[in-house]
């Protein structure tokens, strides 16, 4: 079993913890993909107005 880390002294810095962690990259690829799909029905929307269909 793993022992918990030992709490540093009080004169050091406290180590990077996994909870402040930040996943930008999953951020950046779920923006891209929502970009793409919003573009892709954007473009779908312009192409049936331009061929004037109505619903």
């Amino acid at each position: 079993m793993n022992a918990p880390a030992p709490d540093p002294a009080p004169g050091e810095a406290d180590p990077p913890a996994e909870e402040h962690f930040k996943p930008s990259g999953t951020i950046f690829l779920l923006t891209c993909y929502v970009a793409v799909v919003i573009l892709l029905w954007l473009s779908v929307y312009l192409i049936l107005l331009s061929r004037g269909v109505t619903v």
